[in-house]
This record gives C-alpha cells, sequence and structure tokens, in this order.
C-alpha cells in the first residue's frame, strides 16, 4: 500500500516543481529590460546579485507607492549614484540584503542547529540596513570632494566670464580643462540644461537640490540675485572663489589640530601596549641574568 501512496507524493512534487519552475520562467520572461547603455558601471560585487536585483523590482517593487520611490531617487541623488541604480533597484537591494542572513541563518541551522535569535536579529537589521549606510558614505564623499574641488572651477568660471565668454562658454571651458569629480559632472549637467533654453535660476536652483551643502546654496543664492538683479556675475564668482578658498584652508586647519587627537585612541589601543611588552621582556631577562627570579 505504501508503494502507490509514494509514487502520487512524488508525482505531485514534480508537478509541483514543474509548475513553480515554469512561473518563474514567466516572470523572468516578463521582467522589464534594464538598458544600462546610459548608465555608470556597476561594481564587481553588485555584479552578481544583478540579475536577482532585476527580478524583485520587477515581480515585487512594482507594487511600492511612487511617491517613496521619488524620495529614494532624491537620496540617490544627493548621493551622487543615480546614474548608477535607480530608486527600484536600490530598494531591491534592501530586500537582498534582508534576506540574505535570513538564508545564511537557516542554512547554518540546518548544518549544526545552532540558533540565536538575538544574533539572527542583528544579522538582518545590519543586512537591511547596509545599503542605506552606504548611500550615507557616498553622499558624504561626494560632498568631500565637492567642497576640494569648488574654488578650483569657480576660478576657472571666473576667469572665463571677465575674459568674455558667457556663463555656457566659461563651464563649458571649467568642464573641459577641470579636474574629474562630483563637480564636474555637476556643471555637465548645467550646461545640458543651458543648452536645453531652461532658465539660470532653474537650473542654479536644481543645482542647490541636487547638491544640499551650505557652500554650494551660499554659491547658488549668490548667482540667483545676481541673475535676478541683472549684475556682472563675475564679480559674484570671485567672491564666492575667495569664500570657498578660505573655508578650504579653515577645513584644513582643522583636521591638522584634529590628527593628534584622532592619534591617541591607536596609540593607546597598540603602540603602547607593545612598547610596555618590550620594556618587561628586558626588565625579565635581566632579573633572570643576575638570579632575580
Amino acid at each position: 500500500m505504501s508503494t502507490p501512496w509514494t509514487l502520487l507524493v512524488a508525482l505531485v512534487t514534480g508537478i509541483s516543481i514543474g509548475l513553480l519552475i515554469y512561473a518563474l520562467g514567466l516572470l523572468v520572461r516578463q521582467m522589464e529590460p534594464s538598458l544600462r547603455d546610459y548608465m555608470d558601471p556597476l561594481p564587481k560585487g553588485l555584479r552578481l546579485f544583478w540579475p536577482l536585483v532585476q527580478f524583485i523590482r520587477s515581480t515585487v517593487i512594482i507594487f511600492i507607492p511612487d511617491r517613496l520611490l521619488l524620495r529614494i531617487h532624491q537620496r540617490l541623488q544627493r548621493a551622487g549614484v543615480n546614474y548608477m541604480l535607480n530608486a527600484g533597484e536600490f530598494v531591491a537591494l534592501k530586500w537582498i540584503g534582508t534576506m540574505v542572513p535570513l538564508v545564511s541563518i537557516f542554512l547554518f541551522y540546518m548544518a549544526l542547529g545552532f540558533f540565536n535569535i538575538w544574533l539572527s536579529l542583528l544579522a538582518v537589521f545590519i543586512g537591511s540596513f547596509y545599503p542605506d549606510l552606504w548611500l550615507v558614505e557616498q553622499s558624504r564623499r561626494r560632498g568631500r570632494l565637492i567642497l576640494k574641488e569648488l574654488p578650483v572651477y569657480l576660478d576657472f568660471i571666473t576667469l572665463m566670464i571677465e575674459g568674455g565668454l558667457n556663463l555656457t562658454g566659461a563651464m563649458q571651458v571649467a568642464v573641459d580643462k577641470g579636474p574629474p569629480g562630483p563637480l564636474r559632472n555637476e556643471f555637465s549637467v548645467m550646461i545640458r540644461d543651458l543648452r536645453a533654453g531652461t532658465s539660470k535660476t532653474d537650473i542654479f536652483r536644481r543645482l542647490g537640490e541636487r547638491v544640499p551643502l551650505p557652500e554650494v546654496r551660499s554659491l547658488v543664492s549668490a548667482l540667483i540675485q545676481s541673475e535676478d538683479r541683472g549684475g556682472d556675475l563675475g564679480p559674484a564668482l570671485r567672491a564666492q572663489a575667495e569664500q570657498r578658498r578660505e573655508e578650504r584652508f579653515l577645513r584644513a586647519e582643522k583636521m591638522a589640530l584634529e590628527a593628534p587627537v584622532k592619534l591617541l585612541a591607536p596609540l593607546l589601543a597598540f603602540i603602547f601596549p607593545i612598547t610596555f611588552l618590550m620594556l618587561a621582556f628586558v626588565i625579565y631577562m635581566k632579573f633572570l641574568q643576575e638570579g632575580g627570579f
């Protein structure tokens, strides 16, 4: 009697697996194509998960409200990675970051029989929020690079405008001659918008939205006021360049003053203990030679 039931269970299991594979195949065929011809290249580690990212984006993320995706897009834009991945793909990465610890915990439990609820919750929490932490770090790194490059580009643009070029031509020369980086990309976007016929005031405001730094917002306010009053951009840009250079010098001076304080932790944790161990070893060997022990 057990043989027919075994065959029936095996048949039902095989049919279920076949239907599951067929359904997954239908979902894969219905996935929206991801055109990356105009996108930035993906990091090597992310390429391994990219098919899974696209699968989740096309099957699960489509149910997320557009207003939430718009907020995520703004965060990606401020971090400068909006040409690497879109909002749906970023949410898919968060899903993967949550599922990978869960699958790892399950496999670890099946293999060794060990399970700890607190370690599991910590792993899921870290995996879920790791994309957000990465995005925050990218935003900070981009801000530091922009503040470092801003005086150089302002000097370029100021010299070109005082030499007789208009704003578009001056920014084009700055982009051609300036160092590569996120600020160069932002000026390229501004040049594209200027050539498309967008008003300068809107272009300056968009720059302030894409780069929410106090220094950039100060520059945007000065440019908008100069444009509204019909004044010359040269003096405004020169004043901004001088102010940005002074701020960069003050930041460098502050970092130099903070360096000794930051060195205390590695000194106390690594260098001082090793030094004391070496001295203690020399004293111990001295006592041994003199028969002190």
